[in-house]
């Protein structure tokens, strides 16, 4: 339904692409730190491990998205010139 909103206008599917890519990331930076972080520790292993796995999956889909978004606007605005 969003996707569907912004397919008119590229320069907001690049907003929102990089939105996506800029989430991605701060979760890529949670997983990357999650062994350091003290208030974890009363955690289970199997916990901690789902968890960081978590973070480092969602940061993919989340990056793969907005790379995927600002792709599709470039290349609407390129069939616009």
């Amino acid at each position: 339904m969003i996707l569907k909103k912004l397919e008119g206008s590229p320069s907001k599917m690049v907003s929102v692409g990089m939105l996506l890519v800029t989430v991605g990331l701060m979760f890529l930076i949670c997983g990357i730190t999650w062994p350091r972080l003290s208030f974890m520790a009363h955690l289970w292993p199997d916990q901690n491990d789902f968890l960081r796995g978590f973070c480092f999956g969602f940061a993919i889909v989340m990056e793969a998205t907005g790379l995927a978004l600002s792709v599709m606007a470039a290349a609407k605005s390129r069939k616009a010139l």
